[in-house]
């Protein structure tokens, strides 16, 4: 092998190593992307069944007209609030908060469940609120790993997120009444 020749492979060789690094490199920062809009998406969804169940128990079971009432402003001041921004996370942290008021009593839940219709609507709410505490926390991870990526010098200096926007934690009151919670798990 001649010196150029030589130059040549020492020349090429890394610049293809770099290629192939930022090549997988670019392939992460979009699969994180694309699993942050699914949890994303998750996370609405589940968002939205809760505040629609709620407002069935609300409506159906058997609760005092206060406690009814109640429910149905938060859950219908979540579900006409927009998508996204501090309005939609002020009215699910309310609902939550409503839930808390109404469900936190685990003798309420009791006396509740004892119709069997309104046992299986407070066992499915019992498990869509569950369902929401576990779609933030697997979305506010998948933002944590994507915004580590975004940060590293390389893919700040190359621009390796184009045009993409800047992931977003989700930051709401989610906790679940805790009788309701285990609730759940004495009537499985």
């Amino acid at each position: 092998m001649s010196g150029w020749e030589l130059v040549l492979v020492l020349l090429v060789l890394p610049l293809l190593f770099l290629g192939l690094y930022l090549r997988g490199l670019v392939a992460r920062l979009d699969r994180l992307h694309l699993r942050v809009e699914a949890t994303e998406a998750v996370l609405q969804a589940r968002l939205e069944r809760r505040a629609a169940l709620t407002r069935e128990v609300a409506i159906e079971a058997g609760l005092d007209p206060v406690s009814a009432v109640l429910l149905i402003d938060a859950a219908t001041a979540a579900q006409h609030s927009d998508r996204a921004g501090a309005p939609r996370v002020a009215a699910e942290s309310n609902l939550s908060g409503a839930l808390r008021a109404v469900f936190g009593d685990p003798e309420t839940l009791e006396e509740l469940a004892r119709d069997p219709a309104d046992r299986l609507l407070l066992t499915e709410l019992a498990e869509v609120t569950q369902g929401v505490v576990l779609a933030r926390r697997f979305g506010n991870d998948a933002v944590r790993a994507a915004v580590a990526v975004r940060r590293r010098g390389l893919v700040r200096a190359l621009r390796l997120a184009g045009h993409a926007r800047w992931p977003q934690s989700q930051d709401l009151d989610d906790a679940p009444p805790d009788a309701l919670a285990q609730f759940a798990l004495h009537s499985a």
